[in-house]
């Protein structure tokens, strides 16, 4: 895909599973590689599987790549987290061991540059600090490649300290018998301070000789009897720490003394290692010590005496002088905070120039971990121990003064995260709140390395945004979408969107609808700019796809959520398909209103979406939103409907009917008569029996020709009962003349009509003119009992979409009965009966919608209906009565009356 220079294309939906495939594909390759070399058949096969799923997966994202994450054991793309099988879990934990961030893969990549990175990992294996060099090396920010690896930075830095910041991530250990080439007085903190103390009194003219053990103590060393002394400070790290309390040497120090005292220790270590006996010799390192400044001599003696009172039998070794050296290199990095004399952002230069001093003793400390490594033993980052200590030492107020400046993106994420953490817990919200503006507004920073810093930095704290504050959720999703318009640099629109992803997907999860608001509003500004991209990222917000959700949870609340309507607003038509499909799912009516209130408050964009669905969609989409549209816009449904049903068969009908009964609209009777022609035989019943139930009388005219068949005279004589008990339903007084000529009329030998029609007209007039049913009763020649099964009116004050429309009899013993459909016969038995269906039980394989035929043995011959199969229970199936002869009607009505108390009838 071609994009310009200003629009990039991310990932999109549909290539998240080909990343996926690709990080398996690696794991598998790494795997083969470690076990028989990347030249063996088995790896050369899987080699070339794996290039061509990075080259598709790569393919379609335009110039910012794949952005491979890592983040403690989960796997991320583009800032979502990826489903992971162990294998990949710890491939993740390798790379942030390694102190690797992400791996971006952009579509320049080359094969070779796939094949060196596969070479690095089967070479290096699990040795974290050996793969960190190694990648930086060939992948660094320098690199110029395809493949670019971002680094985790415990402060902020450029790229040259890469090297030396990946080295410092090793954790010291000791290893015994390898140090026994070092002479004992090198063993140990004392013998040191002696030194130190012999140098001192060169330094100051009174010479001193070299002391053995427990010899006493030199001028100034304020060191008596070995082990007894006191340091400075009371906090140590690691057992070989500097105390933190402050020092007149390191106060009075400036950056070349220090750097000094560094090059210095990283001396002894190097001799350390040295077999030549003259490198040991005290009297040359008495000499060494005594050129260092004064104030670093003391620097030293009190950072060793520290040592001494802690640990009395530390060993000096490279882990401890590294640790030493680190530690003053912090000491001396926070005095200068302190006092103001640098910046935070210059700190990171400062130890950058202190860190290349201490290079020689990282390369040592890392043979010996490497060693620890081959042989399983877990080594904790040295890194981490640093990093912690350095942020424990920032003062209270130095860590609020940075994290509340411009130069808040300096501090990784995790000790942000401490911080405000503590704030919270001490009930100080609006200040963590404040931090976590500042920490997202440094997205919008002039410098391009800060926004890179703090875009990683909100992907990690997105958990903590969510959970500190939800307006500081909706100020950072502000922040980045503003960045993410103006954003140039491919990789920083990466790093932003992925940002962007994982703070929206948090605001989906708990519920913040401003934030979403916000995440919805900022894509719609990117949209104008750059579309591809904006349309990529919608879906994977989380916010489109979690809209039924969100319906669903506003109607089991006592009241609509704040926000949730505006965030229906901004997807109208999500929101319109949902809240028409939650209402079809409707049981009460006070979720129906529920639902009719969101779709009103979301407006005319929601009506919009639902006429062109019910217009243009096909008759299963069609029929899902017209239950709501009916209640939005009827004048829409009555002149799309009669079009619409035309096209649509049984079935559609079928379902816009019992929508229309579902949504209760008041004008559904009139949007039915006016369709009824157009509705198909098997529709009809359930159509008319909505048309009477619905309290409006105006279709009663029409109601009375069809009862007459003066329209659709073709219809079955079951059309015509259903009407007139519609007409009953509706209590039309214009009707009962009619309805007493269906009753009275006779012809020579009984009466004129069946009597089912003259039992459906008593019924109807013993609503509108029961004093004169009363009187005809007698000589009407109809059981009373039959009678009693009459059609049930609606009863307001439930709360049910839908009533009843007959009495139900609850069978003393199953009537057995015969099923038969397109998919077979089928012998059950019905436990439940009424005039309109019943339960039929049994192993039963209808599925919902089944039309069949039913029959009843009842005498001579059986009854037989057709029914349409309306729900499916465990051997259970509900079914409805569509179409019956009038005979067999009679004949079911008189089987009921017999079956049970007619005036005992269940009518729940």
């Amino acid at each position: 895909m071609n994009v310009s220079s200003d629009e990039l294309t991310v990932p999109s939906e549909s290539t998240i599973p080909t990343a996926r495939a690709f990080v398996r594909s690696l794991n598998v390759l790494l795997k083969f590689a470690r076990l028989y070399g990347l030249e063996h058949i088995r790896s050369a096969t899987q080699f070339d599987s794996t290039w061509a799923e990075l080259q598709e997966a790569v393919g379609n994202t335009g110039e910012a790549g794949l952005l491979l994450g890592a983040s403690g054991s989960q796997l991320l793309l583009d800032g979502m987290p990826l489903e992971t099988t162990p294998a990949e879990r710890s491939f993740a934990e390798l790379l942030t061991t390694a102190g690797v961030a992400s791996i971006c893969f952009t579509p320049v990549v080359q094969r070779e540059e796939f094949a060196n990175l596969t070479r690095i990992f089967m070479e290096t294996g699990p040795k974290a600090g050996s793969l960190s060099d190694r990648l930086e090396t060939h992948f660094g920010k320098s690199s110029a490649g395809g493949i670019r690896v971002n680094e985790i930075r415990f402060v902020a830095e450029d790229a040259s300290y890469t090297e030396a910041r990946v080295a410092a991530q090793l954790t010291a250990k000791t290893l015994g018998a390898d140090a026994e080439l070092i002479q004992d007085w090198f063993h140990s903190p004392e013998k040191m301070i002696q030194l130190i103390a012999a140098a001192e009194g060169a330094h100051s003219g009174t010479g001193g000789e070299m002391m053995g053990p427990g010899s006493g103590s030199g001028p100034g060393t304020g060191f008596s009897g070995g082990a007894g002394a006191v340091a400075s400070g009371s906090r140590t790290a690691g057992g070989a720490g500097v105390g933190t309390g402050r020092s007149a040497g390191i106060a009075e120090m400036d950056e070349a003394a220090m750097q000094s005292l560094l090059r210095l220790l990283v001396q002894f270590g190097e001799a350390s290692h040295a077999k030549d006996p003259r490198q040991l010799d005290p009297a040359a390192w008495q000499a060494k010590l005594a050129s260092l400044p004064q104030n670093a001599q003391v620097t030293l003696r009190e950072a060793l005496v520290g040592v001494a009172a802690k640990t009395p039998s530390a060993r000096v070794d490279e882990s401890m002088l590294l640790k030493l050296a680190e530690d003053l290199a912090i000491r001396f990095a926070l005095e200068r905070f302190q006092r103001g004399e640098v910046r935070v952002n210059a700190v990171r230069q400062m130890l950058d120039r202190m860190g290349h001093e201490l290079e020689t003793l990282r390369k040592l400390l890392k043979a010996r971990e490497e060693k620890l490594a081959n042989a399983g033993v877990s080594v904790e980052s040295h890194a981490d121990v640093l990093d912690r200590q350095f942020w424990a030492a920032v003062p209270e107020s130095g860590k609020r003064r940075v994290l509340t400046s411009p130069e808040a993106w300096c501090i990784p994420p995790r000790n942000v995260q401490q911080y405000v953490e503590e704030l919270l817990g001490r009930g100080e919200s609006d200040v963590a709140a404040d931090i976590l503006l500042h920490y997202a507004a440094c997205v919008r920073n002039k410098d391009a390395e800060a926004r890179k810093k703090a875009a990683i930095g909100l992907g990690q704290l997105a958990e903590l945004y969510s959970k500190a504050a939800s307006q500081r959720l909706q100020d950072a999703l502000l922040q980045i979408g503003q960045q993410m318009a103006a954003e140039k640099d491919p990789e920083l629109q990466t790093l932003l969107g992925a940002a962007f992803v994982r703070l929206s997907q948090e605001s989906a999860t708990r519920r913040y609808y401003r934030a979403m608001q916000q995440a919805l509003d900022s894509l719609a500004d990117l949209e104008e700019m750059r579309p591809s991209w904006a349309q990529s990222l919608r879906p994977r917000i989380g916010v489109e796809n979690r809209i039924g959700e969100f319906i669903e949870e506003a109607m089991n609340a006592e009241a609509v959520p704040e926000g949730l309507v505006g965030v229906l607003m901004r997807l109208p038509q999500s929101a319109a398909e949902n809240l028409a499909t939650r209402m079809a799912r409707s049981g009460r009516r006070t979720e129906r209103e529920k639902v009719v209130q969101l779709a009103s408050e979301v407006g005319s964009p929601c009506v919009r979406h639902l006429k062109e669905v019910f217009k243009s969609e096909p008759p299963t989409k069609a029929a899902a939103v017209v239950g709501l549209l009916s209640r939005l816009d009827a004048a829409a449904v009555e002149d799309l409907l009669p079009s619409r049903l035309r096209e649509g068969g049984r079935g559609f009908q079928d379902a816009v009917v019992r929508q229309l009964s579902v949504a209760g609209a008041p004008d559904r009777g009139r949007l039915l008569m006016n369709s009824l022609e157009t509705l198909d035989s098997m529709v009809l019943p359930l159509a008319l029996d909505e048309i009477g139930m619905c309290g409006d009388a105006s279709p009663a005219a029409k109601l009375l020709r069809l009862a007459e068949q003066d329209i659709l005279p073709q219809s079955p004589p079951y059309i015509r009962v259903k009407a007139i008990e519609a007409l009953g339903r509706m209590r039309a007084p214009a009707a009962a003349g009619h309805l007493r000529r269906f009753v009275e009329s006779r012809k020579a030998f009984g009466w004129m009509y069946p009597e089912e029609i003259r039992t459906a007209a008593v019924q109807a007039l013993a609503k509108l003119d029961p004093s004169w049913i009363e009187s005809f009763l007698p000589q009407s020649g109809l059981d009373a009992k039959a009678l009693a099964l009459a059609p049930l009116d609606p009863i307001p004050e439930r709360d049910f979409v839908r009533h009843r429309r007959s009495r139900r009899v609850r069978l003393p013993r199953g009537v057995p009965a015969v099923i038969t459909s397109a998919r077979g016969k089928y012998s059950s038995a019905i436990s439940v009966l009424s005039l309109e269906g019943g339960l039929l039980s049994g192993d039963l394989q209808l599925p919902v919608g089944t039309e069949a035929t039913l029959k009843i043995p009842a005498g001579l011959r059986s009854i037989s209906m057709q029914a349409v199969v309306r729900f499916v229970r465990a051997h259970q199936a509900g079914f409805e009565m569509v179409g019956m002869g009038l005979e067999d009607r009679a004949r079911l009505r008189r089987l009921l009356a017999s079956l049970g108390d007619a005036d005992g009838l269940s009518t729940n």
